[in-house]
């Protein structure tokens, strides 16, 4: 009659306890899953450039074809640089494969004025080139520490250029002109390497630096005359190297399910 009576006491004491441990349900624990690159971005960049505009200014005498080259004049100069980008990036393991476009507008220009005759140009007259923008389509190889990428990338530059000349009157001559060379189109190469960190799912910061070489283009310039000699036809063939380095900003477009979107 005891152990019959303790039996159910025990039941008594032991049943609302297993009933509430029964009523608890199980949560398992969550793991966010990990972060990735992929996928295609948009942004924009600002920063400094500083360069070197390579001139080599030519005059040749329309009757006898005489060639006349004061010397090649290497201008410095630097500027604000920015722009915007866009690119798909592809995340294989540790390694990220990536396509980038972008477009970039700078103050980047200079102004060659002989101090003293050089040649058939006489002091006074004046050269100006000016950038009206630069533009780069790049391959990129990166590797990535979860939200931290390290990359390089290399591939064309592209940027178009106006060119401007004066020269000043020649006693017996031409007076006082100016021409224009505007709108053309240079072709060259650019490398960097960058740094870039994903503060969110979407938003990634970043610096680069590029170094970038623009194939020379010649320019026609005019002509003058001097006195007591045949027209001069002017031309000026340019280009420029220059490094910048860029703030970056990019969103990653996620959830359109097109092209990684």
């Amino acid at each position: 009659m005891r152990l019959i009576l303790g039996i159910v006491v025990a039941t008594a004491i032991a049943g609302p306890v297993l009933a509430a441990d029964m009523g608890m349900p199980f949560k398992a624990p969550s793991y966010a899953p990990p972060f990735s690159w992929t996928g295609t971005y948009v942004g924009a960049n600002v920063g400094g450039v500083w360069g070197a505009f390579a001139l080599n200014p030519a005059s040749t005498n329309d009757l006898t074809g005489a060639v006349g080259v004061p010397g090649a004049m290497n201008l410095n100069n630097s500027s604000v640089i920015g722009g915007l980008q866009a690119g798909y990036n592809w995340q294989i393991s540790q390694w990220v494969l990536g396509l980038e476009q972008d477009y970039q507008f700078t103050g980047l220009k200079q102004t060659a004025t002989f101090a003293t005759p050089a040649g058939l140009f006489l002091a006074g007259d004046s050269m100006a080139v000016k950038t009206d923008y630069l533009a780069a389509t790049r391959a990129k190889l990166g590797m990535t520490w979860d939200r931290a990428l390290i990359y390089a990338a290399g591939g064309l530059e592209t940027g178009e250029f106006d060119v401007t000349s004066s020269y000043v009157a020649r006693a017996g001559g031409s007076p006082a002109l100016g021409f224009t060379d505007a709108n053309k189109l240079h072709f060259g190469f650019n490398v960097g390497a960058g740094i870039d960190y994903a503060v969110t799912d979407n938003v990634f910061v970043g610096l680069e630096y590029r170094y970038l070489d623009l194939g020379k283009e010649t320019y026609n310039l005019g002509a003058f005359t001097p006195a007591g000699a045949g027209a001069q036809t002017v031309s000026n063939s340019i280009g420029l190297t220059a490094s910048e380095v860029t703030a970056r900003l990019n969103f990653k477009l996620n959830g359109l399910g097109l092209f990684g979107m």
